[in-house]
């Protein structure tokens, strides 16, 4: 089980780098381009993904940054990557 909720966390964890990453470099185009309605609506559709997968994750597992709402004070409260050690 706790293989399957790493697995599940790395995923999520994949998802925001690979929208942020599509992100920027929409964002560059657009700098270029910036009348390119088909370039923003895209840009505008990975900032939803990325918003909607960064709530869960942060549901399931806690915040990805300082800017996040807390009810608590939750900030680096897990092990640090190099603390966990991979088993890959």
């Amino acid at each position: 089980m706790e293989n399957s909720n790493q697995e599940n966390r790395d995923n999520l964890l994949k998802k925001i780098m690979e929208y942020k990453f599509y992100i920027n470099d929409l964002t560059l185009y657009l700098d270029t381009h910036p009348n390119d309605r088909k370039a923003l609506a895209l840009h505008n559709e990975y900032v939803e993904k990325l918003d909607e997968v960064t709530k869960k994750f942060e549901k399931m597992y806690g915040p990805l940054t300082i800017e996040t709402v807390m009810e608590s004070w939750e900030w680096a409260q897990d092990l640090w990557p190099w603390q966990r050690g991979f088993n890959r």
